[in-house]
């Protein structure tokens, strides 16, 4: 069998590609090398940007009736442990926080209702053009493909093998993990300056707090001792790592491919925005496998595809590049949360263009 589309990764980007490729009767396969539920080094934060998607993929009733916490506030703490708090949105568009183990459940069984085909716990081996069409050799069995699609991460699988992967400098270190959720916390979100790095904390649940920690190799073992003070957690707390934070972009779509979600751009997760781009960049990507199967012009679908994708982060791309400046340089976020204490509209400006 030649499936329509191959998709290698079953996140949220994945996923979504793969539920609107299925709703359109395209023959589609998603390889997921987990086996799911499975929780990932996130700050499970569900941006308001999301809803129109979940809408369309017909999932939102059962993302607002999973366990969740819902945000009403983002407080930002600076280094001197000063803070500014700032309303988020209310209502049908309110940003919530959920654990990823559900949320990505619930996207990967929306694409198997579809009638995408998922092979899950799949390792890819290999990847090549052969008479027009991809071949996928996996640990279980080989797949072809006429339109491949590289969902896979920021280290993507995909990438490397046709060598598209960027070198990557030494970067940071993200940890995470799911602490018990202190007394009267609250339904914020706190973003949090810190020596070294910095700290995203927010509530997914009524026991549970999801703790991140961001931070140059050198810079974790004080960022681990300050969470272990606030947090009184107990000396052999585990956290999951992912790294890098950070990495040139890919052109999203080449002969053949695309890429979605942070296989072609990562940006700053102090914003908070991966899963929304994820979400958008899948439907948009399914949108021109869809074109490329009745038989559009394919140099013109790229283009279009790339013109989309850019569109995508054109509005708040600069908003992501100030926030990595603010938290990679201690002088930078001091200034910019001192300009922010004595003029509350820049953040509520700043906050409202990514919470949007």
């Amino acid at each position: 069998m030649i499936y329509d589309v191959a998709i290698v990764g079953g996140g949220p980007a994945g996923s979504t590609c793969a539920a609107f490729c299925a709703k359109r009767r395209l023959d589609t396969v998603v390889i997921e090398r987990e086996k799911f539920p499975r929780e990932k080094v996130c700050g499970d934060c569900i941006n308001p940007a999301c809803w129109p998607v979940l809408r369309r993929l017909g999932v939102e009733v059962q993302v607002r009736a999973a366990e969740r916490a819902r945000l009403d506030i983002v407080e930002f703490i600076d280094q001197r442990n000063r803070s500014i708090a700032v309303q988020l949105p209310r209502g049908e568009s309110a940003e919530i926080a959920i654990k990823r183990s559900i949320f990505d459940s619930i996207l990967l069984d929306a694409a198997k209702a579809a009638g995408a085909e998922v092979s899950e716990s799949t390792t890819v081996r290999s990847v090549e053009r052969a008479a027009g069409n991809w071949r996928i050799v996996t640990d279980a069995r080989e797949i072809v493909a006429r339109i491949l699609v590289a969902a896979d991460g920021r280290n993507s699988t995909v990438a490397r093998m046709l060598h598209l992967l960027p070198h990557i400098a030494r970067e940071r270190v993200a940890l995470q993990a799911h602490v018990p959720l202190p007394p009267a916390f609250g339904n914020r979100v706190v973003l949090q300056l810190l020596r070294g790095g910095y700290s995203g904390q927010a509530p997914v649940n009524e026991r549970e707090l999801n703790l991140c920690l961001v931070g140059r190799a050198t810079t974790l073992p004080e960022l681990r001792d300050w969470a272990r003070r606030r947090f009184d957690l107990p000396p052999e707390q585990q956290w999951r790592t992912v790294t890098p934070l950070a990495r040139p972009s890919i052109s999203p779509a080449r002969k053949g491919v695309f890429l979605i979600g942070d296989a072609a751009r990562v940006v700053e997760p102090f914003t908070g925005e991966g899963i929304a781009y994820a979400l958008n960049s899948g439907e948009i990507a399914a949108e021109m496998v869809h074109r490329l199967s009745r038989g559009a012009n394919r140099f013109m679908v790229r283009q279009e595809f790339r013109r989309a994708y850019s569109e995508m982060y054109r509005r708040t791309l600069w908003i992501n590049a100030l926030a990595r400046a603010a938290v990679l340089s201690p002088r930078m976020g001091s200034m910019l949360f001192a300009i922010a204490r004595t003029q509350p509209a820049l953040a509520r400006f700043l906050t409202r263009k990514i919470a949007h």
